[in-house]
């Protein structure tokens, strides 16, 4: 009975801390998962398309960057945040040729002062839209640092990089909470594959470090085997990974806010949402999905990163 009364404390307050929000006017979730997450002092958007509120899509990239970029401004807006307190973003592109007038409105509406982004090429996103933008947002100052994303032509030349941003920051490689590598070049175990770079490099990174160890946040990034099976037993195989990893933080999924999946093939979406939708019991975390590379070049099915916060 008392450890009934226990998980049931648990379960409410992981509840009460766990905010999902809709803000009206804004385009409807095509999945399982919340547009926003409040989990108290940090804000999740899930990625955010060139879709409108109908669900159509404006012509011409700098129509469809506007209405994103709206997107996002209303998810930020219903949690009682502006774009001042993004952290952190990722900015998806079909087609990099387009960065350029991405650029010039993303810095026409942040200014001087933008937040840390890493931008990548993906082959298809969810319902065709060719831009998709996810944030994250803080409500008081804290010991995480989002580093600015680093962009080299070779693995060694951004590991070189990613040590400078540290001690720039003052800060080292025992700080970093999470460091997510991408690559357009051959598949290399652990890294996610990109149909493209800014400037044609090769690999990128991501990183946030932390001042003091976290305890409360877990970051988890899972594969499914390789070819192995149906969409539906990969993104089942996905699960139990990302279950053992949140476990070793002391996190459940009911602890996750944000997730990113990475699908070989878009038209795997709603199988994919299926199984996805019931793994989830209480709130749904924020996501953003991709088909980040051809489906012949995916060394998986379905590949999974999350972030979970704990109270």
């Amino acid at each position: 009975m008392r450890l009934a009364s226990l998980f049931l404390a648990l379960t409410a307050a992981l509840s009460a801390q766990h905010k999902p929000i809709t803000p009206a006017g804004a385009a409807k979730p095509v999945g399982p998962y919340s547009p926003a997450l409040d989990t108290g002092q940090y804000v999740y958007v899930s990625g955010q398309g060139a879709n409108d509120r109908s669900g159509a899509i404006p012509a011409g990239i700098e129509a469809q960057t506007r209405q994103c970029l709206a997107n996002v401004r209303l998810n930020l807006e219903a949690a009682g945040l502006e774009f001042r307190h993004v952290i952190g973003a990722q900015l998806y592109l079909v087609d990099m040729d387009n960065l350029p007038t991405v650029e010039r409105l993303w810095t026409e509406l942040l200014g001087a002062s933008q937040p840390p982004r890493i931008t990548l090429g993906a082959t298809q996103l969810p319902t065709g839209t060719p831009i998709e933008i996810t944030v994250i947002a803080r409500r008081t100052a804290g010991d995480r640092v989002y580093l600015n994303p680093i962009y080299a032509q070779t693995r060694q030349q951004a590991e070189k990089q990613l040590a400078a941003a540290l001690r720039k920051v003052g800060l080292s490689r025992k700080h970093l909470a999470m460091a997510n590598w991408y690559t357009t070049g051959p598949h290399a175990p652990g890294v996610i594959d990109v149909a493209a770079l800014p400037d044609r490099a090769q690999w990128a990174v991501a990183a946030i470090a932390s001042k003091r160890k976290e305890t409360r946040t877990a970051f988890c990034e899972v594969v499914s085997p390789a070819a192995a099976g149906t969409v539906e037993h990969q993104t089942t195989d996905a699960f139990a990974a990302l279950k053992t990893c949140l476990a070793k933080h002391g996190a459940t999924l009911a602890s996750v806010a944000a997730t990113n999946v990475y699908l070989a093939d878009i038209a795997d979406f709603a199988r994919m949402n299926a199984i996805y939708a019931s793994m989830f019991t209480g709130a749904f975390p924020t996501r953003t999905t991709i088909q980040s590379v051809p489906p012949a070049k995916a060394q998986f099915a379905v590949r999974l990163s999350a972030i979970a916060e704990m109270p």
